[in-house]
């Protein structure tokens, strides 16, 4: 009787772990249909998910179709069909670029996550960033329901993104002057960044500004380092946003010059203002 009940156990345990394998090993076939898409088991089987997107895949060493980090987002957003085999969901996605790394595929060299050239693109999207140094020579204009989230706000090991001229402001809630959009006539919304790094290098930018967006727009664990102009300024519409929080401006040891503030709230229409905070 005891080995009996041995041999049965045994028995019910092998459907349990052939099937674990299987869903191991799924993830790596659908990736070979269809780069980038993730893959979920629901009733009908093992199928792909539009939903979370791994832009790694689409760079050294691992694939070649992007030059850079913020061309395959931008990419990605836009639904190229060299990148995507479905498009891009209309009702948004997260893309995971925690995977891309190395000096290279870390260099913006063609615009931003949203804008190439006179071509821009507005799709809600959560984006997530890895650790390291990203340089950037265009400003990041962040659209409507974009949620920007990188690794932490430490300078050495955290997500930094790093400023390789004077572009301006190096992250704006939205901005009138940019397609496709142009001109709003009201507010923005669900427009935030946690957990990055905004490295100035020393140069006159502004960190990040908002004039256009409200409900559900908030910024959240960021350093604001070696920026020698506004570290964060709010001001046009954007009454109602934030909170702010969890925000440090640091020069680094650069000399600031007049222009250079932590915070900087302009009277905002229909309302009261919002409330930053610098410094932890």
């Amino acid at each position: 009787m005891p080995s009996a009940k041995r041999q049965t156990l045994r028995w019910a345990v092998l459907p349990i772990t052939a099937a674990f394998v299987s869903l191991l090993l799924a993830p790596a076939e659908a990736q070979l249909t269809s780069p980038g898409n993730n893959a979920v088991y629901s009733s009908g089987g093992i199928v792909l998910s539009p939903a979370f997107i791994d832009a790694s895949i689409f760079l050294p060493p691992l694939g070649t179709q992007a030059n850079d980090i913020c061309d395959a987002i931008y990419q990605i957003l836009k639904g190229n069909p060299n990148f995507l085999k479905n498009g891009y969901p209309s009702t948004g996605a997260v893309v995971d670029a925690r995977g891309v790394s190395g000096t290279a595929n870390l260099t913006c060299t063609h615009g931003s996550p949203w804008t190439e050239g006179n071509s821009s693109v507005s799709v809600p999207s959560t984006i997530l960033l890895p650790a390291g140094a990203i340089v950037v020579s265009t400003g990041w204009v962040l659209p409507t329901n974009t949620h920007l989230i990188g690794e932490g706000d430490a300078i050495s090991s955290g997500t930094v993104i790093r400023a390789a001229s004077n572009l301006g402001n190096m992250i704006s809630f939205y901005s009138s002057f940019v397609p496709p959009q142009n001109s709003p006539a009201s507010a923005y919304t669900g427009i935030a960044v946690e957990k990055l790094v905004l490295d100035g290098n020393s140069k006159p930018v502004n960190g990040i500004v908002n004039n256009w967006a409200v409900g559900l727009s908030y910024v959240d664990h960021v350093s604001l380092y070696r920026i020698l102009g506004t570290g964060l300024g709010i001001g046009g519409v954007a009454s109602g946003s934030g909170p702010y929080t969890n925000i440090n401006f640091d020069t680094g040891g650069s000399a600031a010059t007049s222009s250079t503030v932590c915070a900087q709230i302009v009277a905002t229409a229909g309302g009261p203002g919002s409330r930053p905070f610098c410094g932890r």
